[in-house]
């Protein structure tokens, strides 16, 4: 199989009492969810040299509509990020844990090939900007943002997708038709982030790699 390595962040679950095993597997190159006492449920996460959360955490928060983190200030997690989970992911987190049980280390290589899979582009929304408008016209491919092709949503324009979920532009090699000059969303997703793997796990069944059971 054709492909690329990508090295993902092992999630593990501790009680708040275990903080710092859940600080040194973070330290490692894992993910953590930290249960404290009180029931709050929260997430650690590495962060790059510039001090901000690396990208795959930053998919992560993003999965589970978390858009503020913070630094940690004092204690044995300064200097890590840190961001509480909403009670309704709660349940998601913990279903990455369990998922990633079966894992040993702090870190996973994970062997990925998008023209085997394009899960991404496959009941999803993506929405244009006026730079992906600029740029289809620039290539000489005004028509892309035409009805054809786009939808508007809540004042938005928004890819179209066939009758069969797929994105219009997906052919049937599973390559890009508009590769070259693709949205700018599609430009950032991230391969191995939390939104891969389930996009992988909902259109073709895999967890995280591997058959789902059943």
């Amino acid at each position: 199989m054709e492909g690329q390595g990508v090295h993902r962040p092992v999630w593990r679950r501790f009680k708040e009492r275990f903080l710092e095993r859940a600080v040194a597997h973070v330290h490692a190159g894992g993910h953590a969810v930290v249960v404290r006492d009180a029931g709050q449920v929260e997430v650690l996460l590495g962060v790059d040299a510039s001090g901000s959360v690396t990208a795959l955490g930053l998919w992560a928060l993003l999965a589970i509509g978390q858009r503020r983190w913070a630094r940690v200030e004092a204690g044995a997690a300064r200097g890590l990020a840190s961001a509480v989970v909403g009670a309704r992911q709660v349940g998601s987190v913990l279903d990455w844990c369990d998922r990633d049980g079966v894992h040993e280390g702090a870190t996973r290589e994970i062997l990925l090939d998008c023209l085997a899979c394009a899960a991404c582009c496959r009941d999803g929304r993506v929405v244009l900007d006026d730079e992906d408008l600029a740029r289809f016209e620039a290539a000489g491919r005004a028509e892309l943002g035409g009805s054809v092709f786009v939808r508007r949503a809540g004042g938005k324009a928004v890819l179209r997708l066939a009758s069969d979920g797929r994105c219009k532009h997906l052919e049937e090699e599973r390559r890009c038709a508009i590769y070259a000059i693709r949205p700018g969303n599609c430009r950032a997703f991230l391969m191995g982030s939390e939104a891969c793997l389930a996009a992988r796990e909902e259109t073709l069944g895999l967890r995280d790699g591997a058959p789902l059971e059943g």
